[in-house]
């Protein structure tokens, strides 16, 4: 039975779009990793509302002057390596798919980037305005979208673009027929793009597709019930899984009138144990189900890691390992990887459900108070509970339970996921012109 879905497993990762899809999320874990680190050090250690900013005091022997720039400098680091993620996702995924079919692969690439900015060209009102994009079509928000653009224009280039240059000595005369060559399938994704461009700004799918994942996260964070909060949780792991979430997200607490009624009533009576809302969805997953940040991938890390060997697998989770301790957890949703990634899709999905479920019982129980204090940004995810009671000694142990259970559930897959890695090590990779 065991070896049956892990050929299926392996089957899936053959398919040529699953293949152009782990190439490029291999050269993407480089960026995402150093925009992780720069996002960790912006919001734990120069926002003052930060957690390493507060413990050691930043504020207080930094100078303002430096404190400014340390914040220019790190957050171009990570507006620009999350903000543009697409348009490096859509370059690697056009050229690997035209590679793979032995096709000119530069100008795929090439024309990759050419048809997302013409997608998300945002019209305006005037057409003599400074050029303008819908940034959320950019960024690693939309990294599906970037691939499947980046795809599609690759086997435009399979059907219609020239090979690749086969000579050992490349001259002016093969370049230009190249680019000559290269027209007709560059024409024919410049007019798709120009129509999808049309439907995207005549209609209203972009101001729904960019407010759907903020949306879900606002409505999770609301006095709903338990079911309710477990079905939008399911639902914003699924879209994470896609790769369709935001890139280094923190769901923290937002200011909601429940919030503010359990804060409120906290600072008013000194206790946590009898806040109006105990079963606040915000609080329960900020608390109990962000290990790492979402699909806690802090417990598929030190899972991963608890496997003797040194594959490139263990090499990625000890790297992203830091900055998914404080829950930015991107660069390992990429490199590991977790993104339309089937092994992992029922633990990351299921497991966030499992706690939030757990810590609702236990609460009801009374075993533990609500959590309604505020927590610093960049609070490491098991911590987030301890501190969101004031201190409350039994929730630190209840949250570590919860992870040491995480991490147990998380062993099955990953073993199962270092079966699948193992036979996919010696498949060849290439299209259509392999032997």
């Amino acid at each position: 039975m065991q070896s049956k879905v892990v050929n299926s497993f392996v089957r899936f990762n053959r398919w040529p779009f699953i293949q152009v899809v782990r190439q490029t999320l291999v050269v993407l874990f480089p960026v995402t990793l150093l925009g992780s680190l720069a996002r960790l050090v912006v919001k734990s250690f120069l926002d003052p509302n930060g957690f390493f900013y507060n413990i050691l005091g930043i504020g207080a022997w930094l100078p303002l002057v430096w404190l400014r720039t340390l914040q220019f400098v790190f957050t171009s680091v990570t507006q620009i390596f999350f903000n543009l993620l697409g348009v490096l996702a859509c370059f690697i995924c056009a050229y690997n798919t035209a590679r793979f079919y032995r096709k000119d692969a530069q100008m795929a690439g090439v024309t990759g980037i050419f048809a997302l900015l013409l997608v998300a060209y945002h019209y305006g009102r005037n057409p003599q305005m400074p050029i303008n994009f819908h940034m959320a079509l950019l960024g690693g928000k939309s990294l599906l979208l970037t691939l499947l653009i980046g795809y599609g224009v690759g086997q435009l280039f399979r059907w219609k673009g020239p090979d690749q240059l086969a000579v050992k000595t490349v001259t002016w005369l093969n370049v230009r027929r190249q680019a000559f060559a290269s027209l007709r399938p560059l024409s024919v994704t410049t007019v798709l793009a120009m129509l999808v461009s049309l439907a995207i700004n005549s209609g209203s799918f972009y101001r729904a597709y960019s407010h759907t994942y903020t949306a879900l996260a606002a409505a999770s964070q609301e006095p709903k019930s338990i079911w309710t909060v477990l079905l939008l949780s399911l639902a914003l792991a699924a879209l994470d899984w896609l790769g369709l979430g935001i890139p280094s997200s923190y769901r923290a607490p937002l200011n909601t009138t429940a919030y503010m009624a359990n804060l409120n009533y906290a600072l008013a009576h000194g206790s946590a144990w009898h806040v109006p809302y105990k079963y606040l969805g915000s609080t329960l997953y900020n608390s109990f189900a962000n290990f790492g940040g979402d699909g806690l991938v802090l417990a598929l890390i030190v899972a991963i890691l608890l496997f003797p060997g040194s594959t490139s697998l263990h090499r990625v989770a000890r790297w992203s390992a830091v900055p998914t301790v404080f829950n930015f957890d991107y660069s390992s949703l990429v490199g590991l990887p977790v993104i339309l990634n089937p092994v992992f899709l029922l633990p990351f999905m299921l497991l966030p459900l499992v706690n939030i479920a757990i810590a609702a019982g236990v609460t009801v129980l009374g075993l533990i108070p609500a959590t309604p204090y505020p927590v610093l940004l960049g609070t490491p995810g098991p911590l987030i509970g301890f501190l969101a009671t004031n201190g409350n000694w039994g929730t630190l142990v209840f949250t570590m339970l919860l992870l040491f259970l995480d991490i147990a559930l998380y062993l099955p897959f990953v073993r199962l996921n270092f079966q699948v890695e193992a036979q996919l090590a010696t498949a060849t990779l290439g299209g259509e012109h392999d032997a």
